[in-house]
């Protein structure tokens, strides 16, 4: 079989207060050059005029594949959110924050991605350049992206940049392009480190966001995304697109990356996060217990002992951790 009918994809925007960038993201999304798509607009009771905004794009674009829904009350990112999945139903899906812009060639790249011959990954994730709220480019790239943060420029005080990885300057027209790389890396290890950049780069299958998507709107208001990815690779594993497909805005009102000074590492948020990141683990993990009948189902009782050998190692300390880990691979 030479070719096969592509699947379709439901594309999630989630908006709060976000009247400067909304039409925008939603542009960048008509303007996909993959044309098989529905996308839902969902506002979480902006008190701006984030509404009248979206209004004002969707009938500009008189596009049937867009819809808008309105919020009569804020219930914060993964209400939000739950909203709009309840509204799609396609075998891929893409969230896209209000304030991030996709390139056209988004949906595209990600679906190829999903399709390779080697192996079905529960989700794809791509790059990002990093843009200012005027749309300059602030960085190229995101340096920690397919690597382990805590490691990434450990002992390496001189680091050689492929020359292919400093883009062209067009001084006439003001912008800078890259070449293409498409290199693609399976990410299969199942680790509670993050190796991505946001959701906003990442298409996943239905299938695996009806899994692990959490239940609990309160306790997930603003950090879904740790959630869902960290379960999602822990479940099914990843697959790297090295390229930047869309671009990270920081416009100095983001929820979490709120640092103003960028250099050296990008530590894009001044909190440190470890007590967060600490009670999304012992949610997972009761997650996984309290709903072990759906997770055996999904992946067999052998990955599911071993997942949850994982999850209890990363809340362990250093030696109750190693022992853990290599329980799971005895399993």
């Amino acid at each position: 079989m030479t070719e096969a009918k592509l699947p379709r994809i439901s594309v999630v925007v989630t908006c709060y207060n976000c009247r400067d960038y909304i039409a925008d993201a939603i542009r960048s999304v008509a303007h996909q050059t993959l044309r098989d798509f529905d996308c839902v607009i969902v506002d979480d009771a902006s008190t701006d005029d984030s509404v009248a905004v979206v209004q004002q794009t969707l009938e500009e674009l008189a596009d049937s594949r867009f819809r808008h829904i309105r919020l009569d009350r804020n219930v914060g990112q993964t209400g939000a959110t739950r909203r709009g999945l309840a509204e799609t139903n396609a075998m891929f899906v893409c969230f896209l924050d209000s304030d991030d812009l996709w390139n056209p060639d988004f949906l595209e790249r990600h679906l190829a991605a999903h399709l390779n011959e080697t192996y079905a990954v529960g989700f794809t994730a791509c790059n990002a350049r990093l843009i200012n709220g005027h749309d300059e480019l602030i960085a190229g790239g995101m340096y920690w992206f397919g690597k382990d943060r805590a490691r990434v420029d450990r002992d390496q005080a001189f680091v050689p940049i492929e020359a292919s990885r400093v883009p062209t300057i067009d001084a006439s027209r003001g912008t800078a392009g890259w070449q293409s790389h498409t290199p693609y890396r399976l990410y299969t290890k199942r680790a509670v480190h993050w190796v991505w950049v946001s959701t906003s780069s990442m298409m996943f299958r239905r299938s695996l966001i009806n899994l692990v998507f959490p239940e609990d709107d309160e306790a997930f208001r603003l950090h879904m995304d740790f959630y869902v990815v960290v379960m999602a690779q822990m479940v099914a594993g990843s697959l790297l697109i090295d390229d930047a497909l869309y671009s990270y805005r920081l416009h100095g009102r983001n929820g979490a990356a709120d640092n103003p000074v960028l250099g050296g590492r990008l530590h894009l948020s001044s909190r440190n996060w470890g007590n967060t990141y600490s009670q999304m683990l012992d949610r997972m993990l009761g997650a996984m217990i309290r709903d072990q009948e759906r997770f055996v189902t999904a992946l067999g009782d052998r990955q599911y002992r071993r997942m949850l050998l994982r999850m209890r190692a990363a809340r362990a300390n250093l030696l109750v951790g190693w022992v853990l880990t290599i329980r799971s691979w005895l399993i």
